[in-house]
């Protein structure tokens, strides 16, 4: 009987733990969106089923998982460790952003603290470990105090039968929207799928008019074309902008200027890496291959980057140029309502194959990504294999679903 009364003491003590021993324990107090995984492994094992994980990751493919797991093993061993000593990734793994953009990002639990955060040391720099804790085993980066969130009522129940699940809550004013997602493997395929909801009369106001907005025609522009297109072609709503565009905005370097939410870029990855392989190396040690890409940003109040310093005239228009550290230039033409830029000269510009995007493009999402693999593949390996990755979004009823594809 004394030893049964231990075991049900025990049994109870480990559920406690479990329960509340898992990344969530983590989630910030405000928060307004997350992704959680409970087994990263098993995600990743699901996601080299797939023909686009197949093709990157085996050595069949391109073989990045062997270079990745070479590189890190001679750093290991240069340390005296092991793989095994490596598992930062084999556990949970929780992002989560506010309304703010500040992101936590939590992975473990890890069997020693201690390796991992030496093996840290030689990966991530300076500033970055400054923001690294490691709290009962787990990983975690943060710019702002991490626990006291609440857990979503419903994340378990999405999760059931999926590899992780999303949830969104974002509040700005009057408008609020909520919703759940999750991403799995069906047939070849992985998947996934996040509803939004409006929570407010103001919120079912905005996506009603979401939806009444006509989309420009990204397709009517001629210099639209390769093997990778982002897009969100009309305004969206308020609370939602800040989540979509802020990312960009920061990455474009723009400032003083009121972004209408529309814009597109695309880019010819797949004819880039043909001319890297093309390259000969040993005359052009210095050469840099430059990804041909082009983009459109509407909105009012733009302003040329105080990095630019020299102009150039193409046709009857003047660009500014932009140099990177690297050497590599973007041509940047500002106009009353729009900032137009390319990654080569405006005049030497050639837009790839448009035949993927027009497959694929519907007048009725509103954003979206397109990745073609193919060209890239091609290039890399000269084998031709069908291989994408889709994410789109679209107004339905009172709701934004979001649905997006990786085979």
């Amino acid at each position: 009987m004394k030893n049964k009364k231990i075991l049900v003491v025990a049994l109870v003590f480990f559920a406690f733990v479990f329960s509340f021993s898992d990344a969530l324990k983590f989630l910030p107090k405000d928060y307004s969106t997350l992704v959680y995984i409970p087994n990263l492994a098993k995600a990743y094992d699901a996601f080299k089923t797939t023909p686009t994980g197949q093709l990157l990751l085996s050595d069949t493919g391109i073989g990045l998982e062997s270079l990745v797991r070479g590189i890190l093993e001679q750093q290991l061993l240069s340390m005296k460790y092991t793989m095994n000593d490596f598992d930062l990734f084999m556990g949970e793994m929780l992002l989560a952003t506010d309304n703010n953009g500040n992101m936590t990002v939590v992975l473990g639990p890890v069997k020693s603290s201690t390796k991992m955060k030496k093996i840290l040391e030689a990966f991530l720099d300076a500033e970055t470990l400054k923001k690294v804790k490691f709290i009962d085993n787990y990983f975690v980066l943060s710019d702002v105090q991490t626990g006291g969130g609440k857990v979503p009522a419903n994340l378990q129940n999405v999760l059931k039968g999926n590899l992780g699940v999303t949830y969104v809550n974002i509040v700005d004013g009057k408008q609020a929207f909520e919703g759940y997602g999750y991403f799995k493997v069906e047939g070849t395929a992985m998947t996934f799928y996040q509803k939004i909801d409006a929570k407010t009369a103001e919120s079912k106001a905005a996506i009603k008019e979401l939806a009444s907005n006509k989309p420009i025609d990204i397709l009517a522009d001629k210099n639209v074309g390769g093997d990778l297109l982002v897009f969100v072609n009309r305004n969206i709503p308020e609370a939602l902008k800040k989540s979509v565009l802020d990312a960009i905005i920061s990455t474009l370097n723009l400032t003083n200027l009121q972004a209408s939410g529309v814009m597109y870029l695309c880019a010819d990855i797949g004819q880039a890496f043909s001319q890297m392989m093309n390259t000969d190396t040993q005359n052009n040690q210095n050469s840099n291959v430059n990804i041909s890409a082009y983009s459109v940003v509407f909105g009012t109040g733009f302003k040329m980057p105080a990095d630019v310093k020299k102009y150039v005239t193409v046709g009857s228009d003047r660009y500014g140029v932009l140099t990177a550290e690297n050497g590599m230039e973007s041509y940047i033409l500002i106009k009353n309502d729009r900032m137009i830029t390319y990654t080569v000269a405006p005049n030497k510009y050639k837009p790839g194959d448009r035949t993927f995007f027009t497959s694929l493009y519907d007048p009725k999402y509103f954003a979206g990504i397109f990745i073609n693999f193919e060209p890239l593949v091609y290039n890399m390996l000269g084998k031709k294999v069908k291989s994408s990755a889709t994410f789109v979004s679209y107004v339905e009823g009172e709701s934004i679903i979001q649905k997006g594809t990786i085979k």
